[in-house]
């Protein structure tokens, strides 16, 4: 497992809840694809989309389930492997099994496999609705949407920011090999279906509750509250061209802090050299990503003073030497605690951290 592990004691009615939904998968998508469908519960961790993202070995399918009445705006994700979703959506349309097989070796849905498994996500919510109806007080789930997720990719933004409660599944479609599926939720989600806090056997600090996203700072674990932070003199303008909420809540306390204005812009929005001279900017840099440091590279070659820091998800060693190469003037990994943040923004303004 790559995220933080939880403290087995803890954690006994939300693994009583996810048996009770992998039985769900296994009966409903049984009766659908009128195939053997067998989901057996694993283990549950702390983790994150990057941390996800980077973890898997071949393309997923994804199923998202929107929460309703107490959990309205929450989301359940359902990630299978490409092979068992073109499996199952070839068997659902009652295709010849050489053709499922061949499907298969590719991973692709698409076509008529991407329709077929739209199907399978409504049955995989109606059999989730009836388990968390009877064991979640005012709860009702609909399917949302569906699509694929790669190694290292997430373009669609199926999988949410910030930490997220995965519950991994052993998955045997009918007689071919095992594979890993995945039950997505958020922490506060996670907890509430638990009926109590969920406690981590990785402490705050260790390389396992840094891959679960567990920085103090990013969770909001025993953080100082915006408030009590004193508002310093304006120093300087920050533009946050970042993708993740989590990110914008640290800068918005480091900016709090050392003096700098700041600016968000969407997500989808290119930095324009020419509207940002002599100003710091800080690129968000999800895992998949990368052409978010093409626009370090262009902004630092334009000469205008701008101050480019670079937040990678999921640093590997080939990332860094690639911002490296796009001359960031500060580089870090993410997560990243205020204290750190606020330290490397003020050494660009040239001053103490108030």
């Amino acid at each position: 497992m790559a995220g933080a592990t939880f403290k087995q004691a803890t954690v006994k009615e939300l693994e009583r809840l996810v048996a009770l939904l992998a039985n769900a998968v296994s009966e409903t998508l049984s009766s659908l694809i009128a195939r053997q469908l067998l989901a057996t519960p694993l283990d549950c961790e702390l983790t994150s989309a990057a941390t996800i993202l980077g973890g898997i070995d071949h393309p997923c399918a994804v199923v998202r389930g929107a929460l309703d009445k107490d959990y309205a705006g929450k989301i359940v994700c359902v990630l299978l492997e490409a092979q068992d979703a073109v499996a199952m959506a070839g068997m659902l349309m009652m295709t010849p099994e050489d053709v499922v097989a061949e499907r298969r070796k590719t991973g692709t849905l698409a076509g008529e496999d991407a329709e077929a498994f739209g199907e399978i996500g409504n049955v995989l919510c109606a059999g989730f609705g009836n388990v968390l109806r009877e064991q979640v007080a005012n709860i009702d789930i609909r399917l949302l949407d569906h699509g694929m997720i790669e190694p290292g990719l997430d373009d669609k933004r199926l999988l949410a920011d910030g930490p997220l409660v995965c519950c991994r599944l052993k998955i045997k479609v009918a007689n071919h090999p095992e594979t890993i599926g995945r039950i997505l939720i958020d922490q506060a989600t996670a907890e509430a279906w638990n009926k109590g806090p969920i406690e981590l056997s990785a402490a705050p600090g260790t390389a396992a509750f840094a891959a679960a996203g567990g920085d103090a700072t990013a969770t909001g674990q025993d953080e100082e509250p915006l408030e009590d932070i004193p508002e310093a003199a304006i120093r300087g303008v920050l533009n946050a061209y970042v993708a993740a909420n989590d990110v914008y809540r640290v800068l918005r306390r480091s900016c709090r802090r050392i003096g700098l204005e700041l600016h968000r812009h969407g997500r989808a929005e290119i930095p324009n050299p020419a509207a940002h001279k002599g100003e710091i900017l800080v690129l968000d840099v999800p895992t998949g990503e990368v052409k978010r440091l093409d626009w370090c590279k262009r902004l630092k070659s334009y000469g205008g003073g701008q101050r480019v820091v670079l937040l990678l998800h999921g640093p590997s060693r080939a990332l860094v030497m690639q911002a490296f190469l796009s001359q960031a003037d500060v580089i870090l990994g993410w997560p990243v605690n205020e204290a750190m943040l606020s330290a490397k923004l003020n050494g660009l303004l040239g001053g103490a951290v108030p």
